[in-house]
């Protein structure tokens, strides 16, 4: 390949300087460009971009979810995609374009953390960058990269307390920014910063007292108790469900309804791996030639280590809660790469080959065909740039290998979005919508066949109410049973009077498409090749028999759930 041919010319053209300034410039493009290029995701991005849409048409202070309160997260990331969709109007790039300044803004926090402590400041900004996991949820629609932003800066503010004690506005600082982590994503903002402060004042034998220590609580709770307390004044049952279920009972196991599975002890720390990737070799050679660690050291691997610790003791956990312990990871491996060179680092280099042979190899024997050829692909991309680097190490090649991390996550990020768009359904349900909105009139009713969260962003890109058939939605549950006047849930004793008078379409699964045949006679008008959508047919003799039964009310009111159907039930004003 041409880049490749061309790498040793660029050694002699990239200065520091000119190094600095391409390296910001691809961040640049690779955070912003693809931001537009795919539609939102079922589950999580249609769920809080169509969440932030609702509570700007309603209140901006609860919650919502198809027109019920919804009370899974805190709001910060609510209001960050409303103010992008007041500038930018409603859209995904607005959706998105808080996720992605999250980022940027972690990336500088952790630059200017390094700038005045490390020999070669440059290099945790393009390890976080280029990591895999990190770069990845910077383009979707999800707290954590907020959350991780404002966590960052928690820690790195404590620690620099710690270094200059006679400076109690960095403790300010990280007390306000512990405050907006809980305001993102929950308790979590301040626990998991508690216990890193905790062991690294105990394993360093120090402490907080005084002044500062008590002003900084007052900080805390100046920031972070206005929302809750509103919440618990105007919300019902705002305390049992925010507080006890979504934090306690997700920790503990007792959430209802339960919508998660508790995964190996080992699932946490194997993402956080593959998070740092391709970085991964490197952090262990680093962890082990690093010995014995210094006070920040100790700080950092603190850090990472709270976040596996926590979540393997959790009941719940994804892969990306690993995300806000990469900042930790990319500091220390920052701090270790200037002393890697020669043997060892050919060696490192090396043993990365090894892995993307294995990724390539494994790729080929996932369960998802239709994404073997591009994993493929994106490992030996990796494997080309990396090898090409280790045959240009020298003393002072060592800069050659930011490029090839930068052009490596280039390449995968093309790969992608190369996937998404021969793929454009696998996903997500916009050609599903766009498809399905030449049907609908003001009286149709659209329905989900399954839970509304595999469908979310179908919600979104109608713009218009989703009905669903079983009471246990994960996402919906709060809002059916405190807000009946609002939810839209129907049981299928209530559909099959319902179909026979209004026009109703069902969305779901294609493999599922038989069972609907007891809800009345249906025909498709719209699919793409994951889900359908298919349209009642209303025979006249039918109409004319008997008035329609849910023609004066919302579907919601008319068609109250059956208690006599305990499958589909939900209790009527609770």
């Amino acid at each position: 390949m041409a880049s490749f041919v061309s790498m040793r010319l660029m050694l002699s053209f990239v200065t520091r300087s000119r190094a600095a300034a391409i390296l910001i410039l691809a961040i640049l493009v690779l955070t912003f460009v693809p931001l537009t290029l795919r539609p939102l995701f079922n589950l999580n991005e249609g769920l809080y971009a169509e969440a932030a849409r609702e509570m700007l048409a309603h209140n901006p202070l609860i919650p919502r979810l198809d027109g019920m309160p919804y009370l899974e997260k805190p709001p910060i990331l609510y209001w960050l995609i409303m103010l992008s969709y007041k500038i930018f109007g409603v859209g995904k790039f607005a959706a998105r374009l808080p996720s992605a300044l999250a980022a940027l803004g972690t990336l500088l926090v952790v630059a200017r953390f390094a700038r005045t402590r490390f020999r070669e400041p440059l290099w945790p900004a393009v390890i976080l960058f280029s990591s895999v996991g990190f770069y990845m949820m910077s383009q979707l629609v999800l707290f954590d990269m907020t959350f991780t932003f404002f966590h960052t800066i928690t820690l790195l503010a404590f620690y620099a307390y710690i270094e200059r004690p006679e400076e109690p506005s960095r403790l300010m600082l990280a007390a306000a920014a512990s405050a907006l982590a809980c305001l993102t994503k929950g308790l979590i903002g301040i626990v998991l910063p508690g216990l890193v402060v905790i062991a690294f004042l105990a394993l360093e034998r120090r402490t907080i007292r005084g002044l500062p220590f008590l002003a900084a609580w007052g900080v805390f709770f100046l920031i972070v108790l206005p929302w809750h307390i509103w919440m618990m004044q105007h919300v019902p049952g705002f305390f049992d469900r925010y507080i006890i279920q979504e934090q306690f009972g997700r920790f503990l196991g007792t959430l209802k309804p339960m919508d998660y599975r508790r995964p190996p002890f080992y699932y946490n720390f194997e993402h956080l791996l593959l998070g740092i990737f391709p970085w991964t070799p490197f952090l262990l050679e680093a962890i082990m030639r690093r010995r014995p660690y210094d006070s920040l050291d100790r700080f950092l691997l603190l850090w990472a280590a709270a976040y596996v610790l926590f979540f393997t003791l959790s009941k719940t956990s994804s892969s990306y809660y690993m995300l806000p312990a990469l900042p930790a990871l990319a500091l220390f491996l920052g701090r270790a790469m200037p002393d890697l060179k020669g043997r060892a680092l050919r060696r490192l280099v090396a043993a990365f080959a090894v892995l993307c042979v294995t990724a390539g190899v494994v790729a080929l024997f996932i369960p998802h065909p239709a994404m073997r050829p591009y994993i493929a692909a994106g490992a030996l991309v990796y494997l080309g740039f990396f090898l090409r680097a280790l045959w240009e190490l020298r003393s002072r090649a060592r800069r050659l290998l930011p490029v090839a991390a930068m052009g490596s996550l280039a390449a995968y990020a093309a790969l992608f979005l190369a996937f998404l768009i021969a793929h454009p359904n696998r996903y997500a349900s916009k050609d599903l919508a766009v498809a399905l909105i030449p049907h609908l009139t003001p009286h149709s009713h659209v329905f989900v066949a399954h839970h509304y969260e595999d469908l979310s962003s179908l919600d979104f890109y109608l713009h218009r109410p989703i009905y669903v058939f079983d009471p246990r939605q994960g996402d919906l549950y709060y809002g059916i049973r405190h807000d009946p006047k609002a939810h839209r849930l129907i049981t299928g004793r209530a559909l099959i009077s319902l179909v026979r008078h209004r026009p109703v379409f069902i969305v779901g699964s294609i493999k599922n498409e038989r069972s609907w045949a007891r809800y009345g006679h249906f025909h498709v008008v719209a699919s793409n090749g994951r889900d359908v959508a298919v349209e009642n047919t209303i025979w006249p003799h039918r109409a004319a028999s008997r008035p329609a039964p849910c023609q004066t009310a919302p579907v919601a009111l008319a068609c109250r759930p059956s208690l006599k159907d305990g499958r589909h039930a939900a209790p009527a004003g609770t």
